[in-house]
């Protein structure tokens, strides 16, 4: 194997091994922003229904004004109705009296299931807002637990990168630049090991001729399919094989 294959099949190693830790700290990671999002998605609803309840409220206490003004016109029908001596204006002062006395029922029923939907969607608003602060309690304590955690993940992530830098002055930058690609093209694998005459990679069978440069390791070849870079070990091929 030449030292081009050599420090190829040494950076897809580091990058492996890079892959492994990043993989762990996604999964952290991960799972923090979902519970961030759950946090994000109660708290706006949370918000959006105090928001909804601070203009029940407002609607109530505005009606509540209403209805004491209508008492107050009504104390004051009775009272000119007390005064009145003449039948015809008797009956039309009575038929006033009537009306704001319909008006007065009907506006105290709605202002009291008005009353009742405030006090259910208050007690609504607490228990979500119990639930928010539970939630961001276990955010609060997750997001502690993992720090260390992933401190430590980006350390040994930044360790191993570090490796890079001897490797890939091995290697020209046209081809380190094509290998970035392959790698971010074909799911971090850019360079793989050849197998009973297959590319691990995609499972292509190479041409005959093809398998057997990549076998002798002289000079760098790659997969017709997927523009993988080839190598051949011995004794990752028998493992594999089995």
């Amino acid at each position: 194997m030449n030292d081009i294959i050599a420090a190829l099949v040494e950076l897809q190693s580091i990058d492996d091994e890079i892959s492994g830790f990043q993989k762990s700290r996604d999964e952290l990671a991960g799972n923090l922003d979902r519970l961030r999002t759950i946090l994000d998605k109660m708290g706006a609803e949370l918000s959006d229904k105090q928001e909804k309840l601070s203009e029940a409220s407002k609607f109530y206490s505005d009606k509540s004004t209403d209805l004491k003004t209508d008492a107050e016109r009504m104390t004051e029908a009775k009272s000119k109705l007390a005064g009145v001596t003449r039948t015809k204006e008797y009956a039309a002062m009575q038929r006033e009296l009537d009306n704001l006395r319909k008006k007065y029922s009907e506006d105290e029923a709605e202002l009291a299931r008005l009353a009742k939907a405030i006090e259910e969607y208050n007690t609504s608003i607490a228990a979500e807002n119990s639930k928010l602060s539970e939630l961001q309690t276990e955010v609060n304590r997750e997001q502690a637990a993992h720090a260390d955690r992933l401190g430590e993940l980006d350390g040994q992530i930044s360790k191993i990168d570090g490796k890079k830098t001897t490797v890939v002055a091995r290697l020209q930058p046209s081809m380190v630049n094509r290998y970035k690609r392959i790698l971010k093209a074909r799911e971090g694998k850019a360079v793989v090991p050849v197998v009973q005459g297959r590319c691990t990679g995609c499972s292509m069978m190479l041409p005959p001729q093809t398998y057997i440069l990549v076998q002798r390791g002289e000079v760098l070849q790659s997969c017709n399919n997927c523009q993988r870079y080839l190598f051949y070990d011995a004794e990752i091929a028998a493992r594999l094989a089995t």
